[in-house]
C-alpha cells in the first residue's frame, strides 16, 4: 500500500510525461488560419516583361494575380525575374481587388542544383522562412509553386515534405498555396496527399505540341485538351473539381520558318479577325470562340479559370479576358447559339 505522500508522487510522476508531450507539440505545431475561397476563380499570370504595361491590363476581371517567377539565390534568397521590383505591382493588384501571389520557379531553366540543395532537410525550413519573409515584405497572398517537368526530375522525392511543410508555414499565416502542373501527366514523385494540400491547381492545358517539335505542326490548345484534362484531373487523379482552374492560353506557336512563340495581341494587330479563327496557316492558337467554349466548360465543371499570360491580351473590344469575363457573367445561353 501506498502512503498519501507517495500516491501523490506516482501519480505525479505518470501525468508528466503526457504534460510535457502535449506542451511540446503546442509549441510547435502553429494553427491553420488559411480560410479557403469558395469563389469561382480567375487567375491571371504576369510575367516581368508585362510589368510596364500593368496600368493598361484588365485587373478587375481577375480574382487571382500570380507573379512570374521567382527563384533562389544560391544563398535561398528569392529573387524575382529580372531583379524587376514587384512592390508596385503588388500594390495596383490590390487596388483591383485581387489576392497576389508570388510564383516560384517556372517553365524556363531555374538551377536545378540550387533548388535540391535548399529542399534538402538540413536546409528546407531555413529556406522556407525565406519565401515566408519575401511573402511577408511584399505583402503577397500566398505562394503558387510553378516545378514543373524541367525541374522535377531533379527534385524527386524532396517535392513532397517541401509543399507539406510550406503549406503549414503559410497557412499558419492566412496564406494560400497553389500549384500549377501540367494537363494529362503527373511525375510520379508527386503523392496524392500532396496535391490534396494544395488549396487548388492551375493546370496548364497548353503546349500539347509546339516549336520545339518540329515534326508535330499543330493546335497546341485545342478544345479536346481541355476535355481530356478534366478527366485526368478530376477522374483518375481523384481531386475535387472545386480545386482545378482550367489553363487557358493568350498565345500561339507560328512554325513557319523560322518557327517562334507569337502572342494573341500581336495577332490581333496583323489582322483584327484573326480574334475569330484558332489558325491562320501555320500559325496555331485560341481564339474568341474558343475560349468562350472553354470557360463555359470551366464554368460548368471546374473552380475557375487560368491565363497564361495577361500582357498577351488586347485591351479592345477583341480581348480574349472581355470574352472570359463577359462569358462568366452571361445568363445561361442555348449552347448551339451562344
Amino acid at each position: 500500500m501506498y502512503t498519501p505522500k507517495e500516491l501523490l508522487i506516482f501519480l505525479l510522476t505518470l501525468s508528466f510525461p503526457l504534460f510535457y508531450s502535449c506542451a511540446e507539440k503546442s509549441q510547435t505545431t502553429e494553427p491553420d488560419i488559411y480560410v479557403e475561397d469558395p469563389n469561382f476563380k480567375i487567375v491571371g499570370y504576369l510575367g516581368a516583361g508585362g510589368f510596364e504595361l500593368i496600368d493598361s491590363l484588365q485587373l478587375t476581371k481577375l480574382t487571382y494575380l500570380n507573379l512570374a517567377f521567382a527563384n533562389p539565390d544560391s544563398e535561398g534568397k528569392l529573387v524575382f525575374s529580372r531583379n524587376a521590383d514587384i512592390m508596385p505591382v503588388v500594390k495596383k493588384g490590390h487596388e483591383a481587388g485581387l489576392r497576389v501571389f508570388i510564383s516560384l520557379a517556372g517553365g524556363g531553366t531555374p538551377d536545378a542544383d540550387v533548388w535540391k540543395s535548399l529542399l534538402k532537410p538540413e536546409k528546407r525550413t531555413q529556406f522556407i522562412k525565406n519565401i515566408l519573409e519575401f511573402v511577408d515584405t511584399y505583402g503577397l497572398d500566398g505562394v503558387d509553386v510553378d516545378i514543373e517537368w524541367n525541374l522535377l526530375p531533379a527534385i524527386g522525392e524532396l517535392y513532397n515534405p517541401f509543399i507539406l511543410e510550406l503549406r503549414d508555414a503559410l497557412h499558419a499565416q492566412g496564406k494560400g498555396i497553389t500549384s500549377a502542373l501540367g494537363a494529362t501527366n503527373l511525375h510520379e514523385a508527386i503523392s496524392h496527399k500532396t496535391l490534396l494540400t494544395f488549396d487548388f491547381i492551375n493546370v496548364m492545358v497548353y503546349d500539347k505540341t509546339g516549336i520545339w517539335r518540329p515534326d508535330d505542326v499543330g493546335q497546341h490548345s485545342p478544345y479536346s485538351y481541355a476535355e481530356d484534362a478534366i478527366q485526368f484531373w478530376t477522374v483518375e487523379q481523384r481531386i475535387p473539381s472545386h480545386r482545378i482552374t482550367l489553363g487557358v492560353p493568350f498565345y500561339g506557336y507560328d512554325f513557319t520558318p523560322p518557327a517562334r512563340y507569337i502572342s494573341y495581341k500581336e495577332l490581333i494587330e496583323k489582322d483584327p479577325s484573326n480574334a475569330y479563327r484558332d489558325s491562320l496557316d501555320l500559325t496555331y492558337y485560341n481564339g474568341i470562340p474558343t475560349i468562350v467554349r472553354k470557360t463555359e466548360l470551366a464554368k460548368k465543371e471546374l473552380g475557375g479559370v487560368m491565363i497564361w499570360e495577361i500582357s498577351y491580351d488586347t485591351n479592345n473590344e477583341l480581348s480574349l479576358l472581355r470574352a472570359i469575363d463577359q462569358t462568366l457573367n452571361a445568363e445561361d445561353c442555348d449552347d448551339s447559339n451562344p
